[in-house]
């Protein structure tokens, strides 16, 4: 009769594992384990993202946007048979377009920035409504608040017609919808 696995057994064969892949690990020259991590970057997404937050890699604008768009997709993506539900939401995903709608204004790519927070107001709007208690709410507000900041900042008759485009990209009506109707109200 074979012995069935309890999670003190579980625990046990974890760190086992890991102490046989620490040794293997050491064995390997350098540029192999380079190699190694490059291969497995490649095929896992989460392990690329993962490596390019732990090394700081400074990426160009357009593997940024693409980067973020991606990240809003992931952040706002749930399961339609789910509908008014509290269905799983990447927290991560959130954390990563906030980062990098914040890094786009930093680097002065308003238009870019712009044009990724109607689609996190469009796409995450539309996650909220189909929710049952819309938790996701205030993470997008934070996510559009250093466009909404930048957008003010830069004034004029564009910023009043982004906060239309974006008041009128909410499906829910009350997402950032204090600062976007100042900015309607400035011209």
């Amino acid at each position: 009769m074979a012995k069935k696995a309890t999670k003190n057994s579980r625990g046990v064969a974890e760190s086992e594992r890991f102490r046989l892949i620490d040794r293997a690990l050491r064995k390997q020259a350098k540029a192999d384990l380079i190699a190694m991590i490059l291969a497995i970057a490649t095929e896992h997404d989460a392990v690329a993202r993962e490596l390019e937050d732990r090394l700081n890699v400074e990426k160009p604008a357009d593997l940024l946007v693409a980067d973020l768009s991606s990240a809003i997709d992931r952040a706002t993506d749930f399961d339609r048979r789910l509908l008014n539900r509290n269905f799983d939401v990447d927290w991560r995903a959130y954390a990563d377009v906030q980062k990098g709608l914040s890094l786009l204004v930093k680097q002065g790519r308003l238009a870019e920035a712009k044009s990724l927070a109607l689609k996190l107001m469009k796409a995450g709007s539309h996650q909220v409504e189909c929710s049952d208690e819309g938790l996701m709410s205030d993470d997008i507000c934070e996510c559009l608040k250093p466009v909404i900041d930048a957008v003010k900042a830069a004034g004029g008759a564009e910023a009043a017609q982004w906060a239309r485009a974006m008041q009128a990209a909410d499906s829910v009506g009350f997402l950032c919808d204090q600062e976007l109707a100042k900015l309607r109200g400035k011209s």
